[in-house]
């Protein structure tokens, strides 16, 4: 099995975005962080594991989408400790919150897209397992290529990440779902197309990670999270 490369990264540090978030909106699960400027003041959301009902709605904000890698390397706090959680970024890292407030004040905050340097070997490996379950691939698969027991993968993801493999493969799959909604296709396509066994199957994981039935979530598909221009799709 090849070595892991020194440059393996699934990111090149933050995409930013700046818009109004319509009333209703509700925001999908996501592997992401996000750091909103909202009322002069950044909040940092951890990956969210389930759908929500959007508290942003109706004023302008900014918002800086971080790979969750960076987010890990920037805070120094494992992730799973800010998983499904929205605090100020002070609370967190007050150098950091200072730093970036200006940046967001001043307006010049996208010039914080930027590559960074090469990762610790810990996360190259998660960085590997990560793009092996963007395809698609099975957990087993990921630990293989990233030369890690299922074990090690899970705890190291989850410091990394804030998700368990599974969970992060699971929302992916959902948001490639929603993403062919979006676009007109069925639920039995949109099935399909991300790669559910079959229509029953997607139910289930919609009723998990949304809360409510996929009748219900092609009811109210427009008023899923719009992904942030130029953000990436995890």
């Amino acid at each position: 099995m090849p070595a892991i490369p020194p440059s393996a990264h699934p990111l090149s540090g933050v995409m930013f975005g700046s818009f109004r978030p319509r009333p209703g909106r509700v925001t999908m699960p996501d592997v992401c962080c996000d750091l909103v400027w909202k009322r002069e003041k950044l909040i940092l959301s951890g990956p969210q594991s389930r759908g929500r009902p959007d508290t942003n709605t109706g004023e302008p904000i900014q918002l800086m989408n971080v790979d969750p890698l960076v987010a890990r390397a920037w805070l120094g706090v494992p992730l799973d400790q800010l998983t499904d959680h929205a605090i100020p970024l002070e609370d967190v890292a007050r150098d950091m919150a200072g730093m970036l407030s200006e940046t967001f004040f001043n307006g010049t905050a996208v010039k914080l897209v930027r590559p960074l340097g090469p990762p610790p070997l810990d996360h190259r490996r998660v960085a590997v397992a990560a793009a092996v379950l963007r395809a698609g691939r099975p957990v087993r698969d990921a630990a293989r290529r990233a030369e890690l027991s299922e074990r090690q993968l899970e705890r190291l993801f989850r410091d990394a990440f804030g998700l368990s493999p599974v969970r992060y493969r699971r929302i992916l799959r959902f948001r490639r779902s929603v993403k062919a909604l979006r676009k007109g296709e069925t639920l039995a396509g949109a099935a399909a197309l991300a790669g559910y066994a079959d229509q029953p199957h997607f139910s289930r994981e919609v009723l998990d990670l949304m809360g409510h039935t996929p009748g219900a979530l092609l009811d109210h598909v427009a008023k899923v999270q719009e992904v942030v221009a130029k953000t990436r799709d995890y």
